[in-house]
């Protein structure tokens, strides 16, 4: 039962943090680069199902309120956002789009995960040289509790399991990188 609480609270927070950055991106004060959302948005749908198929429960909630997040913030992007045309963007499209077909073709859990992890670095590279050049145009709270709510789901996993703990550890160390750069290195 206490795993399970870890779950549904990784997703309440991840999913409250990114509340503040999508209505920041609808008043044009963040600008979500539009690759690494629309990327993420893929991934995480696709990690869903991966998650659900290796038999993750307590921590596919955070994959569940990550879907219906970063779905909302993509489509809020393509009007709102920055970024999709440059020759970066385009080849850390393709290289993430790669990485996807790669995780789609993979049969075996840790091999598929390993290829998501893969394609959401290659995705996250533009957010992050966005966030070095220009940090006022992202909202450090949604990494904040992104990266909270990321080890509440390694937590709530609840065993030593590569498969069910690698993404959301991944995640963590991700958006902690992320909050460093925004808030420290401004």
């Amino acid at each position: 039962m206490f795993f399970t609480i870890l779950g549904v609270l990784s997703s309440v927070i991840f999913f409250l943090g990114d509340v503040p950055y999508f209505l920041d991106t609808l008043k044009k004060k963040t600008q979500p680069h539009r690759v690494t959302w629309g990327i993420i948005f893929l991934l995480n749908s696709i990690g869903f199902a991966n998650q659900y198929a290796a038999g993750a429960r307590n921590s596919l909630w955070l994959f569940g309120a990550a879907v219906l997040a970063t779905g909302a913030i993509f489509i809020a992007s393509l009007w709102n956002g920055t970024g999709g045309s440059s020759r970066f963007d385009v080849v850390s499209l393709i290289i993430s789009l790669f990485g996807v077909s790669l995780w789609v073709v993979f049969d075996d859990p840790l091999l598929s995960i390993l290829a998501n992890l893969f394609a959401a670095s290659v995705a996250l590279a533009p957010t992050f040289m966005k966030s070095i050049n220009d940090p006022e145009s992202e909202t450090p709270s949604a990494f904040i509790f992104g990266g909270i709510s990321s080890l509440l789901a390694a937590i709530s996993v609840g065993e030593l399991d590569a498969v069910l703990l690698l993404a959301p550890i991944y995640s963590t160390v991700t958006q902690a990188a992320l909050v460093y750069i925004l808030i420290f290195k401004k």
